[in-house]
């Protein structure tokens, strides 16, 4: 069995469902603080809140007691949970427990929510306009379900990095709505 150093490379090779939420939450969370890995911040975050189940009350303010998260680094974490709200909304599911998911990011557009998730342009592309080609390719978030990596990858200015972030926020949006109905 190979032991992955980074979760990016297991998301790739094995899917984002070989991952656990130590791990989706560190594709997010990217980057370290003063000797802390990614990893380390994702396991802290979800010890302190019990999960994916335990972040969905939680406010900006709760996660920034977390050594190493900052605005931008919250936002990644909010925006699967904003999408599986939208996503919900969209398809007229009736999941009242949706309510109860408090965390997100209810002010951006879909192309801005995205862009969270994307962070960075490519060459004259924001990630704004790299985000508004997956809209329009995809159609909606719910059409971005369950998308292929190496299709989204076609999409000039997405490399691995962005699409790996994205794999792995909508494996935390299906986890989300699977928690959801089952409340």
């Amino acid at each position: 069995m190979k032991t992955w150093i980074h979760p990016g490379g297991k998301l790739i090779e094995l899917g984002p469902q070989s991952l656990n939420q130590d791990e989706l939450f560190a594709i997010l969370i990217s980057t370290g603080y003063k000797g802390r890995t990614a990893k380390d911040i994702s396991k802290e975050l979800l010890d302190n809140y019990f999960g994916i189940y335990g972040l969905w009350g939680k406010t900006f303010e709760d996660l920034s007691h977390i050594k190493g998260l900052k605005i931008g680094k919250i936002k990644r974490i909010a925006a699967p949970y904003e999408i599986a709200k939208r996503i919900i909304k969209e398809n007229n599911w009736d999941l009242p427990a949706v309510k109860k998911v408090k965390i997100g990011l209810p002010d951006l557009t879909n192309e801005g929510l995205l862009a969270v998730l994307i962070v960075t342009g490519y060459k004259d592309k924001t990630p704004h306009d790299l985000a508004k080609e997956l809209l329009k390719k995809y159609t909606s978030f719910s059409g971005m379900a369950g998308v292929k990596l190496s299709d989204m990858a076609k999409v000039k200015g997405l490399g691995d990095v962005k699409v790996v972030r994205i794999a792995a926020a909508y494996e935390i949006v299906h986890r989300t709505v699977k928690l959801i109905e089952a409340e």
